[in-house]
């Protein structure tokens, strides 16, 4: 078994991950209940995400767009903040469109340079263009558990080019069956939660432009649509 603990930082003023907990409650793989591992993230009460967006001061816009382009400039900049061999065991992108404040893009992650000691941390990155470490994460392992069969790198199969590619065929899907013409990207998850990297699923949330019903997807790592409802 595997366990990662949290041990936060944030201030009042910062984000917290209780959207993303949520969401990785409901993005649940048909194979999780037989992996052997079993990830508990405790994340500090605080501000949910959604609120922060709405209330902060300044800022607005984003320098990511939802798309192939906008997913590989956030991974070039991902490995330029943690390095190109970081790994992570969840990467979540929220995007709040518009140019009002408090509009533009949360990325949340959980990283570590050195699995091997089991040491990892949770950063934020706000609407304002600004990374903060929200809390120090102790990964508690079986003996016999490769910790590296439990977190990924970017690049490859978790390339998030591709992922974006998902993001414009999940809008693609909603104009031709739902005939939802402008659907924007809320929230992408990449999260290894109790299972290994390779049973890892990509989980998209999309919503009308002016807000409603919210459509999850989730693709496996090829590509391949496994679940579309709302």
């Amino acid at each position: 078994m595997v366990h990662f603990f949290n041990k936060s930082r944030a201030s009042a003023n910062s984000c917290s991950a209780m959207e993303v907990e949520t969401i990785q409650k409901n993005a649940v793989s048909p194979k999780n209940q037989k992996s052997r591992v079993n990830q508990k993230i405790m994340y500090v009460l605080g501000l949910c995400v959604s609120l922060f967006l709405a209330t902060s001061c300044g800022g607005g816009g984003t320098k990511y767009s939802s798309d192939a382009e906008g997913f590989a400039k956030i991974q070039k900049d991902l490995m330029s903040k943690f390095g190109e061999k970081a790994y992570y065991s969840m990467l979540s992108i929220m995007n709040n469109p518009g140019n009002r404040p408090g509009s533009g893009t949360i990325i949340l992650v959980n990283v570590t340079k050195n699995p091997e000691s089991f040491q990892m941390e949770e950063w934020s990155y706000d609407s304002h263009n600004r990374w903060r470490q929200i809390s120090d994460i102790t990964i508690e392992a079986d003996e016999d558990i490769v910790i590296t069969d439990y977190l990924y790198q970017l690049g490859g199969q978790f390339d998030l080019r591709k992922v974006g590619e998902f993001v414009t065929e999940s809008a693609k899907k909603l104009a031709d069956e739902k005939n939802l013409k402008n659907a924007v990207m809320k929230t992408v998850l990449i999260n290894t939660g109790d299972m290994p990297i390779s049973e890892t699923r990509v989980h998209i949330f999309m919503e009308p432009e002016n807000g409603g019903t919210q459509f999850k997807f989730r693709y496996d790592l090829d590509g391949n649509l496994e679940d579309f409802s709302y």
